[in-house]
């Protein structure tokens, strides 16, 4: 994590703005963030940041930048982002502005300084709020993507590419996975055409459509193409199992590869008990399989490295 910079100011105290809202008379430390001053309590930020509580540990120099009579420090940041951080550390409702029902949109445009700065700056309270927030919508277990599309969360393609970047940024790798994974769902025109995402990750991109296409074929959904019937079965299910899924449908799925959706249209197979639970129970070992390689389609190691590089 960066410490704050501590340097001279370049140009005169007359160009830097007190923040209306975060200049408080009594507080004690100046921050200046793109030339604008944050009058704060030092305790109080030191209460919930490993950093700035280190930097005032340290003996400070006798010339010392001050603003306004106070101990001063710029620092090069985002002003919006750090006055995010200051709402939450002085409102301890603001995370309650995020409802059940909060778009997508809204979700990433909220938390994202927040995460920012609280990473940078050693916040780790904070930084688990915002991680445990965003988790909610970007799991990293099967049980939790199982969660996601029941609520039938709607993603916006142009936020799951913000949060690809902001999670490589704040070392969140843990919802990089599904991230992908909703990526692949985006044609090929839209990904290549999109400013956000390197070309690295739509590279990644790319390659995840490519490896989930081949596993929907042959891994969770093979009963429609492949069907074997159950061992037990005495009622001829293979003769009458619908012959309208060829490789050619198959191939359509190709662009947008959906195959952790769990298949619902059990009776449309026309299956006698036995062999539709078999396929059932092939389908969902085919989904569990895929969710174990979900990080590995992407080149994104496994989760276990992934839980191991995410300590927080």
């Amino acid at each position: 994590m960066d410490g704050p910079e501590t340097r001279p100011k370049s140009s005169p105290k007359s160009t830097v703005v007190r923040h209306p809202e975060f200049y408080f008379t009594d507080g004690s430390v100046v921050l200046i963030v793109e030339k604008t001053a944050l009058r704060i309590h030092q305790s109080v930020l030191a209460r919930h940041s490993e950093v700035f509580k280190g930097l005032w540990d340290v003996p400070q120099p006798s010339k010392l930048e001050t603003y306004d009579g106070c101990p001063s420090v710029v620092l090069s940041d985002s002003v919006n982002d750090f006055v995010d951080v200051m709402r939450v550390i002085y409102d301890s409702f603001h995370f309650d502005k995020i409802a059940p029902e909060t778009s997508l949109t809204e979700l990433v445009t909220f938390i994202s300084g927040i995460l920012r700065i609280s990473t940078k700056y050693g916040m780790l309270q904070i930084r688990q709020k915002c991680i445990s927030i965003i988790q909610d919508k970007f799991p990293s277990t099967l049980a939790g993507c199982d969660d996601v599309l029941r609520r039938k969360i709607q993603y916006v393609p142009s936020e799951i590419v913000r949060v690809i970047p902001l999670a490589r940024e704040t070392n969140v790798p843990r919802v990089l996975p599904w991230a992908f994974y909703l990526c692949a769902q985006i044609s090929v025109e839209e990904l290549l055409e999109n400013q956000t995402l390197s070309w690295r990750d739509k590279a990644l991109c790319l390659a995840g459509k490519e490896n989930l296409w081949e596993m929907q074929r042959t891994v969770t959904h093979t009963f429609l193409l492949n069907f074997q019937p159950s061992p037990h079965c005495s009622t001829g299910c293979k003769m009458r199992m619908p012959t309208t899924f060829t490789l050619e449908d198959f191939e359509s799925l190709r662009t947008s590869p959906h195959l952790l959706e769990e298949y619902q249209d059990w009776t449309g197979l026309r299956l006698c008990a036995k062999c539709q639970a078999f396929a059932q129970a092939q389908h969902r070992e085919g989904r569990e399989k895929v969710w174990q390689k979900l990080p590995g389609l992407f080149h994104l190691g496994t989760w276990d490295d992934i839980f191991k590089d995410q300590s927080c």
